[in-house]
């Protein structure tokens, strides 16, 4: 909302700087939520801190900007007449009929995405079953994608003690369902209960951000209503933006796992604070 006026004469490399930089970071309005399962708020917030500079790196390494920018050595400031407001009340009316599209986008987005996460677990599952693939849980999208994270914990600095696995497996439910699912498993669960501090640390930090499947369809809602001429941008360039916003919240947890050395001290500072707020 804050660039509204400018998100019509975005460039390609800027339109996937802002989702990138989306994807890359929470919103304050869940970081308290985040902190009452009694995840590391100073982990939170310094992850989202340090995810910044880095989704607007790896951004511009994944999409260059090839275009001239409309604010390039200038500030243009837009001046958009169909949206002016007569008055107080005519703004008033305009700002809630926005919100309700944008709402009505989000939430439609979401059920179709949902949907197909869901069907595509179906046919994982009965296809698992079928070839008598047994084990502990069955096949889903959550499951695979749990097992190509593999290499990423490794990358990250995971202790290869039985925790490279898990953690794998916290970065692809994060991917899929979302970061509140994925925290709520690494303090609740009790499969998660004998990670190291450092695996503690290195996921604490790999899961805070918007990059899921779900936020992919919030992203595509918001931008195209703002925007409508441009939501075919914002399809073509999201799952880019997505896959960046991942990475960067990545190199933020391997700076944490790299950084912070006594990392059980670490949590059990944040865990009083916690206790103590």
């Amino acid at each position: 909302m804050l660039i509204k006026p400018f998100v019509a004469h975005l460039t390609q490399a800027e339109l996937h700087q802002v989702m990138c930089s989306g994807f890359a970071t929470i919103a304050g309005s869940v970081l308290i939520a985040y902190i009452s399962l009694g995840v590391n708020p100073q982990a939170l917030v310094s992850s989202c801190v340090m995810s910044i500079p880095a989704s607007l790196a790896i951004s511009h390494l994944r999409y260059p900007e090839t275009e001239e920018t409309l604010t390039a050595g200038r500030v243009v400031i837009l001046d958009d007449d169909e949206h002016r407001a007569a008055n107080s009340l005519h703004a008033f009316a305009n700002g809630a009929w926005l919100g309700l599209k944008i709402a009505g986008m989000i939430l439609a987005t979401l059920l179709c995405i949902i949907a197909l996460l869901g069907l595509a677990d179906g046919l994982l599952t009965w296809w698992g079953r079928y070839i008598n693939l047994n084990g502990k849980c069955d096949l889903t999208i959550e499951l695979v994608v749990g097992y190509i994270c593999y290499p990423v914990a490794f990358l990250l600095g995971v202790p290869r003690n039985g925790d490279l696995l898990k953690v794998g497996r916290l970065i692809g439910i994060k991917l899929i369902a979302n970061e509140f699912v994925a925290y709520t498993k690494l303090t609740s669960d009790p499969a998660y209960a004998d990670l190291s501090p450092r695996s503690q640390l290195i996921a604490t930090y790999s899961l805070c951000g918007f990059a899921n499947i779900g936020s992919l369809g919030t992203q595509i809602g918001v931008l195209s209503q703002i925007a409508p001429g441009r939501s075919g941008d914002v399809s073509r360039l999201a799952v880019s933006a997505l896959i960046t916003g991942a990475i960067s919240t990545f190199t933020s947890a391997s700076i944490a796992g790299l950084l912070v050395t006594d990392q059980s001290t670490y949590l059990s500072k944040a865990v009083n604070a916690t206790a103590a707020a």
